[in-house]
């Protein structure tokens, strides 16, 4: 039952994520398949004589479409067989199933569930071709492979270059997006190194400030003391030297302390440079967060020891990003925040069950910085979901650890475009291989059926009941369009009737001729359906 409330609790969040217009255009979808199922079905019915089994399995195609359809967002493989069932009752094939196999090779993945789902499908189409006509067991078969791979195969293999398709482009997005912000950073480093290098240059003319100043107030402390009279004795006067020095050791103090100002609102443009955080400062990070109404529970356990500034300092933030990205991304569910020490490092967790899902937009950036901030310390970071749709972030820290050097990662990109070109030749592959099966099957299907040879009206209307079944044989084609054995064991053969007594409104009139014990048991004459 939890589960089942978990996978509503998805649709539910799915629905609410999808734009009106993807909305609309599901409903339209579901209700044209259904609709397209009720003619198939009404068209296939076992009987034309009661419209009221008609009608049952009318409603029944559109029951089942309307069920089926959107089902295929979250168990495309599933969806595809029961659509495959359904199309028993219509050769095995409809406009369902086109919707349901693109559906299964837009948003399959798993190898094993594709190829079980789609033999299924090609078991379906061939029973159920195979069941509607009458043409014999061969040309049933080639053309239930000639259905398959129209409606199944190739409909899925397009889809499924599309969906290669749009998810290289979505990652060249993203790539480009990854592009901007490393320029942006570029761009910010080459700001600082110009800043710094503005700074160093006042610095150097700051010392020259203070050095002037310097040698003033030494020249300040010699015009104070006349010449051949003590200090202690001499009374101190100001002569125009002194005053001439006072002046310039105000004014160059003044152009100093205005360079020293500029100096620290240039080093300053960055930003403040962050301070050390500590685990002692974890209760109140967790504290701030309760207040937002959230269940917080904080675990510590171990004994506490020394840790260096990157590591203390990094299990903090582990804390604190855990904390933001699960009232972010799960809001009102419950968080447990778990600090262990144990014999050599030191755990950080934070584990989130699922819960509302924040629907604004997001850099995807604060799990890299994390990360090399871990790195840094000499830690590992790890990150996933777990519980069915929760989220963990957990970081192991050594005690004593040295600074890694800096290792440049370049990426999966390369790889993903080559893996992106080869699934697009396999889907090219695909179709034109499911088109040339198809080809081939219509071909086999057309020569096996051939022209059958008619029955003459005035050959089976000379045939009696008690006739010799050897002799009466004789008489009839080589190749029955089919055979049946009723319940009393008789094995009746069915022939097309001669153009002489066809209806020109459409339709085969054919003859069955029973026979049972060695001699003819009856016959009748099988009108067109839907003919009085």
């Amino acid at each position: 039952m939890e589960l089942l409330r978990q996978k509503v609790d998805t649709a539910a969040r799915a629905v609410r994520r999808a734009g009106w217009l993807r909305v609309v255009y599901e409903a339209a979808l579901a209700l044209f398949c259904a609709f397209t199922e009720v003619v198939l079905c009404a068209a296939y019915a076992p009987t034309q004589q009661s419209l009221v089994v008609i009608g049952l399995f009318g409603l029944a195609g559109m029951c089942a479409a309307l069920v089926i359809v959107p089902l295929r967002r979250l168990r495309p493989m599933t969806a595809l067989g029961l659509g495959a069932a359904l199309g028993l009752v219509h050769f095995g094939t409809g406009f369902m199933l086109i919707v349901l196999a693109a559906g299964a090779g837009y948003r399959a993945r798993r190898a094993p569930a594709i190829l079980l789902g789609f033999g299924f499908v090609l078991v379906m189409s061939m029973i159920g071709a195979v069941a509607q006509t009458d043409s014999g067991l061969l040309f049933g078969l080639l053309v239930g492979v000639m259905l398959f791979c129209l409606s199944a195969v190739a409909p899925a293999a397009v889809a499924a270059m599309i969906a290669q398709r749009r998810l290289l482009v979505m990652t060249m997005h993203q790539r480009n997006l990854e592009l901007h912000q490393e320029r942006l950073l570029v761009a910010g480093q080459a700001q600082a190194r110009e800043r710094n290098r503005i700074a160093a240059e006042l610095h150097d003319s700051l010392g020259h400030r203070l050095t002037l100043m310097s040698l003033y107030t030494g020249g300040l402390s010699q015009s104070l003391v006349p010449a051949g009279a003590s200090s202690t004795t001499s009374t101190m006067t100001a002569t125009p030297q002194v005053t001439e020095a006072l002046s310039l050791l105000r004014d160059t103090s003044a152009q100093a302390m205005g360079e020293l100002r500029q100096i620290l609102r240039i080093l300053h443009q960055d930003g403040s440079v962050e301070a050390g955080r500590s685990l002692d400062e974890v209760e109140a990070t967790v504290a701030s967060a309760r207040a937002t109404g959230t269940p917080i529970e904080l675990v510590r356990s171990g004994e506490p020891r020394p840790l260096n500034l990157l590591a203390e300092h990094a299990a903090f933030r582990v804390v604190q990003e855990g904390l933001t990205n699960a009232l972010k991304y799960a809001g009102g569910a419950s968080v447990k925040v778990e600090v262990r020490f144990e014999d050599d490092a030191l755990f950080v967790e934070v584990r989130n069950r699922p819960g509302r899902f924040w629907e604004g937009p997001s850099t995807g950036q604060g799990l890299l910085g994390l990360a090399e901030r871990v790195r840094l310390a000499g830690g590992v970071l790890s990150h996933g979901p777990v519980d069915a749709g929760g989220f963990r972030l957990g970081a192991l820290l050594p005690y004593e650890s040295e600074v890694p050097e800096t290792m440049l990662d370049p990426g999966d990109f390369p790889q993903e475009i080559r893996r992106s070109g080869r699934r697009q030749r396999n889907g090219l592959i695909a179709v034109v291989g499911a088109l040339g099966v198809a080809l081939v099957a219509a071909v086999g299907a057309y020569v096996t059926a051939g022209s059958p040879e008619p029955l003459p009206e005035n050959v089976f209307n000379s045939f009696r009941a008690g006739d010799d079944e050897v002799r009466t044989r004789e008489l009839l084609p080589t190749a029955p369009l089919g055979s049946r054995t009723t319940d009393q064991g008789a094995s009746c053969e069915t022939y097309l009737a001669d153009l002489s007594v066809q209806p020109e409104s459409g339709g085969e009139v054919r003859y069955e001729v029973c026979f049972r014990g060695g001699v003819v048991d009856s016959k009748r004459v099988l009108q067109p359906r839907g003919s009085g």
